[in-house]
């Protein structure tokens, strides 16, 4: 088996709006902190072949996502189902559009970007050479916490609090304590891997404006200057209700956490390196399809309704455009502006009584016993355990965003109707799901099983 990695920048020019940390904040780029990139890893095994890229961005919409694969297989001559779009999930890069009030899209950033990550593909393309695997999954505890189920949510206790050396999450099975490792060697040096760890790189707040890849990106930049030469891509596993023990913070406190949780990841992948043993590694195969959900049954009428009493709220005396107003932390003037764009985006895409569904990417690449499941959605960490019962596979890894936006909720969040229920698909300009939290593992399981053949 023949591998390459390699590496491409993405950083965006100062002033680009940053995506995430809420409606319509405005989060103009100020400081590079930490350059952007876009990774990649090429394999081969005799005709079969497949290209992995992952860029430290917020996510890649279905439609840039698409370009980014035809960029891809143009550059490299593989076909654009034969590449695996990732995305690091950084609320610290710029925004890339497809989530309404998240962050204005630069249109040349855009442009550019599918040729600048083609970049990385076309040189670990040309970097391919005979390697071996090892292969490793170790404890990387201390990291995450359950936004949803877990005491205090994320952001409450004291920094000193989350960022102490033995603090751990009041429920730590509400998370995957487990950092998982794919390594390539020639001979005794280290030429790239992969590292997958089910966490939102969401270090940053509506007060920070400087670009970064957060701690899961500034901890391949620290693997990669401790072993010259090497490619450290992340994959987020099943994180749609996963953050680190620390969010929504002032700068200061933003950056004491990066330096703090950098090093503890970072020290986790090493320890992962570390323990590492040879894998024997027979088949690559990369399968992809479009899959649609279903949604909860909107009419035209409905959603005319709601619009109404929404655009009332932005008519009477003494409005504002201040988007904190209102009653916190759902019902506020920016997230009901939010709700308001999206039902309107919806209403426009109806056919007839037929309301609209776009269709999500799945997408598996099994390179020996190790198979990446991945969806274009960020999947619930309750979701990975059927998926992993199911797999047939010796190593199987989620993959949370593989070429797409939005959220893939447990049955608990959906029956809330609260912010990734309700409100995510409004961000989306979509209806929400009816039953992902069952139908993702059943596609996922079915992606798994193709990957066997």
């Amino acid at each position: 088996m023949k591998a390459g990695f390699a590496a491409a920048d993405i950083t965006p020019r100062l002033g680009l709006q940053l995506a995430g940390y809420g409606p319509y904040r405005n989060r103009a780029a100020n400081k590079i902190f930490a350059p952007l990139c876009a990774r990649a890893l090429a394999v081969t095994e005799g005709k079969r072949r497949a290209i992995l890229v992952n860029v430290e961005l917020c996510g890649t919409p279905r439609p840039l996502a698409i370009k980014i694969r035809d960029a891809v297989a143009a550059r490299t001559g593989c076909r654009p189902a034969e590449v695996f779009v990732t995305s690091t999930h950084t609320h610290s890069g710029p925004s890339t559009g497809g989530m309404l009030g998240w962050g204005e899209a630069d249109a040349i950033y855009c442009e550019t970007l599918p040729a600048r990550i083609a970049d990385a593909a076309a040189k670990a393309w040309a970097a391919r050479k005979t390697i071996a695997w090892r292969y490793a999954e170790v404890p990387c505890e201390g990291i995450a916490i359950n936004r949803e189920t877990d005491r205090g949510g994320w952001m409450f206790d004291p920094i000193g609090v989350r960022l102490a050396p033995k603090w751990r999450p009041a429920r730590p099975q509400d998370t995957d304590p487990t950092l998982r490792v794919l390594a390539a060697y020639t001979g005794k040096k280290l030429v790239g891997l992969l590292h997958h760890f089910g966490c939102h790189a969401v270090l940053g707040s509506e007060q920070t404006f400087d670009v970064h890849g957060d701690f899961v990106g500034l901890a391949s930049v620290q693997i990669e200057r401790a072993f010259p030469g090497a490619t450290a891509i992340f994959l987020p596993g099943a994180m749609g209700d996963i953050n680190p023990p620390v969010c929504h913070r002032g700068e200061k406190e933003t950056h004491r956490a990066l330096r703090v949780l950098t090093a503890k990841y970072a020290a986790a992948i090493k320890r992962g390196l570390k323990a590492a043993r040879p894998m024997a590694a027979n088949g690559v195969r990369i399968v992809q399809h479009d899959v649609t959900f279903s949604r909860k049954p909107w009419t035209r009428a409905g959603i005319r309704q709601r619009i109404t009493q929404l655009e009332k709220i932005f008519s009477g005396p003494g409005v504002t455009d201040i988007t904190t107003v209102g009653e916190k932390p759902l019902q506020t003037n920016g997230l009901n502006m939010v709700r308001l764009e999206g039902l309107r985006l919806v209403l426009s895409k109806f056919q007839g009584n037929r309301g609209p569904n776009p269709p999500v990417t799945v997408h598996g690449l099994r390179i020996g016993p190790v198979a990446l499941l991945g969806v274009g959605l960020e999947v619930f960490h309750s979701l990975q355990a059927p998926v992993m019962q199911g797999s047939g596979h010796p190593h199987t890894w989620v993959v949370s965003l593989a070429g797409g936006i939005g959220y893939a909720p447990d049955a608990r969040a959906c029956a809330k109707q609260g912010y990734t229920d309700d409100l995510v698909p409004a961000i989306l300009g979509e209806r929400p799901y009816a039953k992902i939290y069952a139908e993702v593992p059943r596609e996922l399981v079915k992606l798994a099983r193709e990957l066997a053949g």
